[in-house]
């Protein structure tokens, strides 16, 4: 948890041959994997479903939560309509209680609309990562981030479809439209490709994942580089050593002085900042978010405060999806009965972490009535 908390930007990990062992899956948790990438385009089922298990076990073995985000190949596979399509796919996430599907190949609104359809038919809750990887989905990025949970920067395809000069650029505008929104992005592809075949990576590839940390991504993706490649391990290690470097000069000053955008009259997002903006003049250790559906620690992430921030759910899933955002630090408590209670479990919480001693002060920030989602409305400094 140490070098978690130390950490603010996510690592996934798509997993292959080279990595689903149970020995490097250990390794891989240990250098720094947040979230798994399954992919189905390749393997079985019932391959994908022994995967599931295993992390699962591990993760919880070594305390470690972790995200598990399915890939669906959609579209590129098969052709129907949405049931035909991603029938199958949806209802094996809902059976293996996966934290967030992936839509491939996306080329407008209607169809993520399509799928969260289908989802609601199927009484299935899984937030949407949509991968923009298409030409037409670039042109309107905003509102497929409107609508989605999540998005991704697709850059393999996406620079097969546009002019791969203009692939750079693509990736700062999505990497800002899901910033201003407060929706998690990943930057995929290539990061570090050289580490398929070779223990360090080039530097153009090192700059590529600084820049992507710089640019205000949620987290950075590995492929190949873990899938099939000889060095999964060494690659999440140097992974980690980039950001942790990138992070000495990330701007979380002027991003918490920037005007408010989305969500600017909402109570929420507005108490978000200003515990943001609390914690930065007062220099606290940690923001502790008591956050029921993970509303909280979404609007708090949204303004990239210096602190680690501390999310206290109720539920192990939001706990587990939770794992995907910036500067977050998911822990499953117990549900407090009063706001003393919350207190106490804030404090212990910070000590127990080791983000906090004795006497320092922490930002709270949780909603009234306690355990309500998306009623993020108090902030107070606690001292512990």
């Amino acid at each position: 948890m140490e070098s978690r908390l130390s950490r603010h930007v996510k690592i996934v990990c798509t997993l292959g041959p080279a990595s689903n062992s149970p020995e490097i899956l250990e390794k891989l948790l240990q250098s720094g994997m947040d979230v798994v990438r399954l992919n189905l385009s390749y393997g079985t089922l019932e391959e994908h479903q022994q995967t599931v298990a295993r992390i699962r076990s591990i993760s919880q073995k070594m305390n470690l939560p972790t995200a598990i985000l399915l890939d669906l190949p959609g579209r590129k596979r098969r052709t129907g309509d949405v049931k035909a399509v991603f029938g199958d796919q949806l209802q094996f996430a809902f059976d293996n209680q996966v934290d967030f599907i992936a839509l491939s190949f996306i080329t407008s609104v209607q169809q993520v609309a399509e799928v969260k359809s289908l989802l609601s038919d199927m009484k299935i809750n899984i937030p949407i990562i949509v991968k923009i990887e298409k030409g037409e989905a670039l042109a309107v990025s905003s509102s497929i981030i409107d609508i989605g949970e999540g998005v991704m920067v697709a850059r393999g395809d996406l620079g097969l479809q546009i002019s791969i000069e203009k692939v750079p650029l693509a990736q700062k505008k999505i990497i800002r439209e899901a910033n201003e929104r407060g929706k998690p992005v990943i930057t995929a592809t290539e990061m570090l490709e050289s580490m398929v075949k070779s223990p360090s990576p080039t530097r153009a590839e090192a700059t590529d994942v600084a820049n992507a940390v710089l640019d205000g991504t949620d987290a950075v993706m590995l492929s190949e580089e873990t899938s099939i490649g000889k060095y999964p391990v060494e690659a999440v290690e140097m992974m980690s050593k980039i950001i942790h470097e990138a992070e000495t000069v990330f701007p979380h000053e002027k991003v918490l002085n920037e005007p408010p955008g989305e969500f600017l009259n909402e109570i929420d997002d507005a108490t978000a900042r200003a515990a943001c903006q609390i914690a930065f003049q007062i220099e606290a250790k940690a923001i502790v978010a008591l956050t029921a559906g993970g509303n909280t620690a979404l609007r708090v992430a949204k303004h990239r405060p210096s602190q680690p921030i501390l999310a206290v759910t109720l539920t192990e899933i939001i706990m587990r999806q939770l794992n995907l955002v910036w500067g977050v630090y998911p822990l499953k408590k117990s549900s407090p009965k009063n706001l003393e209670e919350w207190l106490e479990i804030a404090r212990t919480t910070a000590l127990e972490t080791g983000v906090a001693q004795s006497g320092d002060a922490i930002v709270v920030t949780a909603g009234l009535p306690l355990g309500i989602t998306g009623s993020t409305n108090l902030v107070k400094v606690h001292k512990v």
